[in-house]
């Protein structure tokens, strides 16, 4: 329980360091150009036993390598932290979709699931620091994690809309980047 305790608070006192440098431009992204479709399958793999412990069907609709320009570190928190999410808030059985597809000079990357959605007034602030819609799963965070995403896909110039549907259930996260188009 200590460790546990611990393991929580020190990623606690990092977001708050990391979102504080960030929103103060302490930290600027290094871009440099990467595959995002294999981050993906990473960071998806990350969470396998976790899904698979909660028998929730993970589908994964990846283009086969697509290059952004962009902080490759960063970027593995803002997936890291939405296919978590979408984990946490989906119940056993459900089910949650990772895509990335390319769109003009764009990719978007959607991560959907058919947990519990968010009332308006949550909707409305979930990138606030701190803010915690669900507050039974209050001890599952910090938030933090989503005022970190919006802020780092903000500094990599590419935007990040939510969508909602309280009567189906589940949220979607769409991202775009830019696309780092290769001469080849």
């Amino acid at each position: 329980t200590i460790a546990a305790a611990s393991e929580s608070l020190s990623t606690m006192v990092s977001n708050i360091l990391r979102l504080n440098k960030l929103e103060n431009q302490e930290i600027t992204p290094n871009a440099a150009p990467y595959d995002l479709t294999r981050q993906l399958c990473d960071c998806a793999l990350t969470h396998e036993a976790r899904w698979e412990a909660k028998n929730i069907d993970f589908d994964a609709q990846l283009e086969e390598r697509v290059m952004v320009l962009a902080d490759e570190a960063m970027m593995e928190i803002v997936f890291n932290n939405l296919i978590s999410n979408a984990i946490k808030f989906t119940e056993a059985g459900g089910r949650i979709l990772l895509r990335q597809v390319k769109d003009g000079d764009q990719v978007v990357v959607t991560v959907a699931d058919t947990g519990c959605g968010m009332d308006e007034a949550t909707l409305g602030r979930i990138f606030d620091k701190f803010y915690q819609g669900d507050r039974s799963r209050a001890t599952e965070g910090n938030g933090l994690g989503l005022a970190l995403v919006k802020r780092i896909i903000e500094l990599s110039e590419g935007s990040i809309e939510v969508e909602n549907d309280m009567k189906k259930g589940g949220v979607c996260f769409r991202i775009s980047l830019p696309y780092l188009i290769e001469d080849m």
